[in-house]
């Protein structure tokens, strides 16, 4: 009985964070749409359909599949480098090179470290 209920909360859980990631991508991919397309910019729903099935027929332009497929790559790519980040300071704070991340960011993002502390000045 304890294992079915833990199996069933880790498939709500799992559940919860595809759907939470699901609409954080939609938002990232519709916003820099909106920057885009502007006036040209199509309904959430065509564009949510698009993405999840993209070789189906679909009301978005040319441009508009263009523009959401790049923006979807975009999306994916810095996910990628955040994951891959997240990674590489985790084996230099196992390897004891580093011990926080403000110093793994000034070793391999300098200017983005410094952006950083400029940022906690403020």
């Amino acid at each position: 009985m304890t294992m079915n209920l833990f199996g069933a909360r880790q498939k709500q859980l799992l559940s919860f964070l595809t759907a939470n990631a699901e609409r954080e991508t939609l938002d990232y991919v519709l916003q820099g749409m909106k920057e885009v397309l502007r006036e040209d910019m199509p309904e959430e729903d065509v564009v949510r359909a698009y993405l999840q099935n993209p070789d189906e027929p679909i009301s978005l332009s040319a441009e508009q599949q263009i523009v959401a497929m790049d923006k979807l790559l975009e999306c994916a790519e810095v996910n990628l480098r955040m994951l891959c980040d997240l990674i590489r300071y985790q084996q230099l704070k196992d390897a004891r090179v580093v011990n926080s991340v403000e110093e793994f960011l000034c070793l391999v993002r300098p200017d983005a470290a410094r952006d950083v502390q400029e940022e906690d000045a403020d």
